[in-house]
């Protein structure tokens, strides 16, 4: 009777809700009562890092940073990164950075699939959350790929003794815990072996906790790891800008015999496996940022600069928060890529550029941009545009880029055809915005035609 219990709740554990979205909700509702909750761990997360012995220079990435319990003990270093799947959550990171006088780049980010190019960090830190994630080789994977040769790790969390053995207990336990909080019948020591991470300290606590150090090991011949699909909305709110409009129901069109064009080698989105930081010779064109939220908002609810955007006025910095959120989940998906425009200088948010819906079958996609007023009228934009295009042409291998316009942004318009861009179409009334019918100017930019 006590084996077919077990078994059966073996099998409730796969079908439970956890993934991403579930994640992001409970996690949500937990914030209030975050930190207090988390201040009973706070003597294992000091362990932890404690038994690092960082060194000032060393880049630290926090994974599933929570609401910077973990930055306290992190009082003398210099180059720290965290993550956190939940945008609320980052922004009270952001806050207790600030406190602590620390120099943190706060990112809402999946940890299955980081942001970062191979070999970027010294340390990782995963404190409670590989016994969360709802694909736990897959995270641990992308550690092992992001940690430098001689990279070290840490993690803290809820485990299963390092024989393997799982309590009866625990098995009627975990539906529940892994529903409400997380699993508590996670093997630390076959994860991380499968993910190429060897440990070199491994100390158990009190309820199970054990705080368990490392370093990068051999590449596992053979990788459990999963892919993750977020069922998160596409990043389209960026719709009618100084450059486009969201996408519409296209008039049905009649097939015609096309021109002869090679299409042998097809969209390379190998390139957007990692996010591509652009340059200029002014601009950093780079990832949206957490900390970019406040300049994203004053962007965006900003008259003059929307005034052919066609869209409401934001109201709040957490329209912004949001909206980050999504460019980061489109990028992932490989639907679209959007740059802040960073001034060298001093690292200013100036505005953004980007394409939405790229279509790989079709190798097209549409271009967006917005720029603050104050920077109006100093080439700022041809700059990142000409770049944006010619990643896009030369990198993604795209052969069509889109541009919608307002028939009244004579500067967008100008824009576009210092680029090449050809008039294709005038949309009479076709756009619904406040009460009344817009019209939509249609450009088309072949990779051809291109002449940047």
């Amino acid at each position: 009777m006590l084996h077919s219990l077990t078994a059966s709740l073996s099998k409730n554990e796969e079908m439970s809700v956890n993934n991403n979205t579930w994640n992001r909700i409970r996690y949500t509702l937990y914030q209030p009562f975050y930190d207090l909750a988390g201040n009973y761990f706070n003597k294992y997360r000091q362990l932890s890092i404690e038994g690092l012995n960082l060194r000032p220079a060393e880049k630290i990435l926090i994974v599933g940073a929570g609401t910077g319990l973990d930055l306290p003990y992190l009082n003398n270093q210099k180059n720290i990164t965290a993550i956190d799947l939940t945008s609320s959550m980052v922004a009270d990171l952001m806050g207790k950075a600030e406190e602590l006088h620390l120099p943190v780049e706060a990112l809402v980010m999946d940890g299955h699939e980081l942001e970062f190019p191979d070999g970027t960090f010294d340390v990782v830190i995963l404190h409670l959350i590989v016994a969360v994630i709802p694909d736990p080789d897959r995270c641990l994977s992308e550690v092992r790929r992001v940690l430098k040769s001689n990279g070290r790790f840490t993690i803290m969390d809820k485990f299963i003794p390092p024989n393997g053995k799982v309590s009866i207990v625990r098995r009627i336990l975990n539906p529940f815990t892994n529903f409400f909080f997380s699993d508590i019948t996670r093997d630390a020591n076959a994860l991380l072996d499968r993910a190429g991470l060897a440990i070199t300290h491994d100390e158990a606590h009190k309820m199970g906790i054990r705080v368990i150090q490392g370093k990068k090991g051999k590449k596992p011949k053979r990788s459990s790891a999963k892919k993750i699909r977020s069922l998160d909305p596409d990043f389209s709110d960026v719709t009618k800008s100084t450059a486009l409009l969201s996408p519409r129901t296209r008039p049905v069109r009649k097939k015609i015999k096309a021109r002869h064009v090679s299409v042998t080698h097809g969209i390379n989105l190998k390139v957007l496996s990692r996010f591509p930081e652009l340059e200029t010779k002014r601009l950093i064109l780079r990832r949206f940022a957490v900390t970019d939220a406040q300049a994203y908002y004053e962007l965006r609810s900003n008259e003059e600069a929307m005034q052919f955007m066609d869209r409401p006025l934001w109201k709040n910095k957490e329209e912004a928060l949001e909206a980050i959120k999504k460019t980061h989940q489109n990028f992932r998906e490989k639907k679209g890529v959007w740059w802040v425009l960073a001034d060298k200088r001093n690292n200013n948010f100036m505005g953004y550029v980007g394409f939405k819906d790229i279509d790989a079958k079709n190798k097209s996609a549409e271009i967006g941009y917005v720029l603050q007023p104050d920077y109006w009228a100093s080439g700022w934009m041809t700059e990142a545009v000409g770049t944006a295009l010619n990643f896009v042409f030369e990198k993604l291998n795209l052969h069509r880029v889109i541009g919608n316009i307002n028939p009244d942004n004579e500067a967008s318009r100008g824009l576009l055809k210092k680029f090449g861009f050809q008039k294709e179409a005038y949309f009479r009334e076709d756009y619904y915005f406040e009460g009344a019918f817009l019209d939509s100017e249609i450009y088309g930019l072949l990779a051809s035609e291109y002449n940047g």
